[in-house]
């Protein structure tokens, strides 16, 4: 009995070599990086064929390269959809432990008009579309950080950082052991923690106007069940953001939109 001939075998899809560098798809986030912090910046790679003339002169000014790719090698690197034609390769931006987070508080001035300086902590925020969004309102509202834990929360994927549009990249931000142990430390640094729930609490707006101190965490929960016990219990202030309409609460990324605006 004769065989059916073999159906030849797709050719394997090449990877370009980043040694698990932290990968940042977009043109927008690319040129967010470059001009935020291009010694972190080791390679970028653009598609064949496209041409992004601001993008190559920003490069060229930082000294770095940009090298042409085929566009099926880049969404090998990211994901269908996610490049748009440009990733680069870089140090990852994380930083390790709540610490250097509390220096940047030390250090910098107030950004907001409100004179507070304010860290933003979440609680198991496990979507990396929420993740970005959450870090670009972060710093579109002028925090000084954010950090979350490392376990049981969305990683800084090439989705979170195209999520953020670049928010990622010029955001302190890092990964904690433990968040309760976290929020601790802030506290014995003087950084007082406002949480956030759905029921409960007292009205955001109602904070906001009082005697809030100038320097706080506003601490966001998970998208499914909100803040934990533990982190609950670290929580100095327990606040709601209070609406008028019939839907019973926000997503966390938006919720944290509107608490940035208040805290600002």
């Amino acid at each position: 009995m004769s065989r059916s001939p073999r159906k030849p075998r797709k050719e394997a899809r090449r990877r370009l070599p980043h040694d698990g560098r932290h990968l940042v798809p977009g043109a927008r986030a690319v040129t967010e990086l470059l001009r935020a912090s291009p010694g972190r910046v080791l390679q970028v790679w653009t598609e064949e064929g496209r041409d992004f003339p601001d993008l190559f002169a920003l490069a060229a000014a930082c000294g770095v390269a940009c090298a042409p790719r085929p566009r099926d090698e880049l969404e090998g690197l990211v994901g269908p959809g996610l490049a748009r034609g440009v990733v680069a390769a870089a140090e990852s931006p994380l930083l390790e432990g709540v610490e250097p987070l509390l220096a940047v508080l030390d250090d910098t001035p107030a950004t907001v008009p409100s004179g507070r300086r304010v860290l933003l902590a979440l609680d198991g925020v496990v979507d990396p579309h929420n993740l970005g969004a959450l870090l670009r309102s972060a710093e579109f509202f002028g925090a000084s950080g954010a950090f979350w834990a490392r376990d049981r929360s969305a990683p800084l994927s090439p989705v979170a950082v195209r999520a953020s549009a670049g928010a990622s990249e010029r955001l302190p931000v890092a990964q904690v052991t433990n968040l309760s142990r976290a929020l601790a430390l802030c506290l014995q640094h003087d950084v007082w923690t406002v949480g956030t729930v759905v029921d409960g609490g007292t009205p955001l707006r109602s904070l906001v106007r009082g005697e809030l101190p100038d320097r706080l965490v506003l601490v966001m929960g998970s998208e499914g069940r909100g803040l934990r016990r533990l982190t609950r219990d670290r929580c100095e202030y327990l606040a709601r953001i209070d609406g008028g309409g019939q839907v019973g609460s926000l997503n966390v990324s938006a919720a944290a939109a509107v608490a940035l605006s208040m805290l600002a």
